[in-house]
């Protein structure tokens, strides 16, 4: 094949031919390899109908006769029972609605969002604070903040509570669900929520009052025991920012966590073979053992 082409010109083909070479293989060895599935593990292959929860457990911290979401149908729900998730559904043309614990009309149910075809986003679960939906090429995934953390819908990843302010799962927790129970606001000193049912309400204290946990009540600032600084941050969310492929090869099939190979605030993420890197809010890091962002104190403890 080679007949037309003097000798210095093949010399020249191959030597291109070659650098190709140890480029692809340059290449290759830069990105991680992750770790195929072991020979007695079941490939999970998802997709976008069902919620892959993984070893997260829909029920985990919420106290019983507690009904959550069932993402993908409306007109279905959990009931917990002993940490259990049992399915049910509404009749006829109802379907469910998570903030009042019952089936509506379609209208007034609320339902959950649905993922989107190939964006990154994300959702809260319903009746958590801890809980979310990850959302990449259609495949709802299920994540669980870590360490008292709770999910920003603002920002799309697990945060500070002062910046989310969420008491569902505390209210939910209660032994009883039509026990009341008064919280202070995680983000202002004015304000609290009553629960009920299992439901929180948010109230405001008059102007220049704290609510006070020793009385369940408003009181001068003097006599309350909260102390929040005001903190400002800029965070987009994942929605909102361009794309980051991840430098990993990705298993074909199933959802993946894998680490930064260079940054301790991000990590890698894979689903049915395709990746991307998310960062931890500032503050956080990422935990390969529990596989989401928490403080680096309770990391280096571990």
């Amino acid at each position: 094949m080679f007949n037309n082409f003097s000798s210095s010109e093949v010399k020249f083909v191959i030597y291109i031919g070659l650098l190709a070479l140890c480029q692809c293989v340059l290449i290759r060895a830069q990105q991680f390899e992750a770790p195929e599935p072991e020979e007695d593990d079941t490939v999970t292959v998802l997709n976008g109908s069902t919620l892959y929860t993984g070893n997260i457990s829909l029920c985990n911290n919420v106290a019983n006769r507690v009904f959550l979401p069932y993402v993908g149908d409306c007109k279905k729900y959990y009931l917990c029972w002993d940490g259990e998730a049992i399915e049910k559904q509404c009749n006829k043309n109802y379907e469910f609605n998570a903030r009042n614990q019952s089936c509506s009309f379609p209208d007034k149910a609320n339902c959950m969002p649905k993922c989107e075809s190939y964006n990154l986003t994300s959702f809260r679960y319903d009746r958590t604070c801890t809980k979310y939906v990850l959302c990449y090429y259609g495949i709802p995934v299920l994540r669980e903040c870590q360490d008292g953390l709770q999910y920003n819908a603002e920002t799309d990843r697990c945060d500070f509570p002062q910046h989310v302010d969420c008491v569902d799962n505390e209210c939910m927790r209660l032994g009883d669900a039509v026990e009341l129970l008064y919280l202070p606001s995680k983000a202002s000193c004015s304000q609290y929520f009553l629960c009920a049912r299992g439901v929180a309400v948010k109230s405001t204290c008059a102007k220049g009052l704290y609510f006070s946990t020793s009385c369940n009540c408003c009181d001068y600032p003097n006599r309350s025991a909260c102390q929040i600084p005001a903190l400002k941050r800029n965070i987009q969310p994942f929605s909102r920012m361009p794309l980051r492929g991840a430098d990993v090869i990705c298993p074909r099939h199933g959802a993946h966590f894998y680490a930064h190979k260079s940054r301790r605030d991000a990590y890698y993420y894979c689903v049915e073979g395709h990746g991307v890197t998310l960062d931890c809010t500032p503050g956080l890091w990422y935990d390969a053992n529990v596989q989401e962002c928490r403080e680096p104190e309770k990391i280096l403890k571990a």
